[in-house]
């Protein structure tokens, strides 16, 4: 099974450790954090979305078709009852050539079929463990309610 930790730094900021990467993780000044990182929404998106153009450079070397210079937008809401991200559109921008209908549906396809997009598909199974230790001591910080998404944090 593969791991990432994530460390607590302080107020709402964390820090992502996976092998030899480490990705900030914060909540923007006015939801209570220091805008160090990108807040968990908005990483989350950003992977959904470079997993999209891992899939897209792949298919594009197959057919021969040149990528450089790609470019995908990746635009998102938030919806509630429960919150999460209800809506998710991603753009995917070829610079340089022409595609024929088919290769359009072929990258189409392909950028579906990525991981990420695989899993919203067929949710993990997710398991929290709890597991207390003597040295923990956290303050929880208090935040404006979140309205366009920029935090994970529930609605107050």
């Amino acid at each position: 099974m593969n791991r990432i930790t994530i460390h607590h730094r302080e107020d709402v900021c964390f820090s992502a450790h996976a092998g030899r990467h480490q990705v900030a993780i914060d909540l923007p000044e006015g939801h209570g954090g220091q805008d160090s990182g990108m807040a968990p929404p908005r990483l989350f998106v950003a992977a959904l979305g470079a997993c999209a153009g891992v899939y897209a450079t792949d298919y594009c070397d197959s057919q021969g078709v040149d990528y450089r210079g790609m470019r995908l937008d990746i635009d998102w809401e938030t919806r509630e009852l429960p919150r999460r991200i209800g809506h998710v559109r991603v753009r995917v921008e070829l610079p340089h050539d022409e595609l024929s209908p088919a290769q359009l549906d072929g990258l189409r396809a392909s950028v579906v079929d990525c991981l990420l997009h695989n899993t919203l598909v067929h949710p993990p199974e997710l398991v929290v463990d709890v597991v207390p230790t003597a040295a923990s001591s956290i303050a929880t910080a208090a935040a404006a309610a979140c309205d366009d998404g920029a935090c994970c944090r529930p609605l107050r």
